[in-house]
């Protein structure tokens, strides 16, 4: 048993696969949040970094969902 705030994905991850990835910390509806940019031109959430509990309960800002952003 791993106890860990760090997600399994990236505990356990392929090592070739993380080298490619750059992580970006940006704001998305109130909450601070790393993720990353994919080939569908796409932000996938890596994980949340707010304070605020009710964030971890918003399943919009889940690890693993996608997000997009107009600007």
């Amino acid at each position: 048993m791993i106890y860990s705030v760090i997600s399994q994905d990236i505990i356990f991850a392929d090592s070739e696969r993380d080298r490619n990835i750059q992580f970006e910390e940006i704001y998305y509806k109130g909450s601070l949040l790393q993720v990353y940019y994919n080939e569908n031109k796409n932000y996938i959430i890596e994980r949340i970094l707010s304070t605020n509990p009710y964030d971890y309960l918003n399943d919009e800002l889940q690890p693993g969902n996608t997000i997009k952003i107009s600007y």
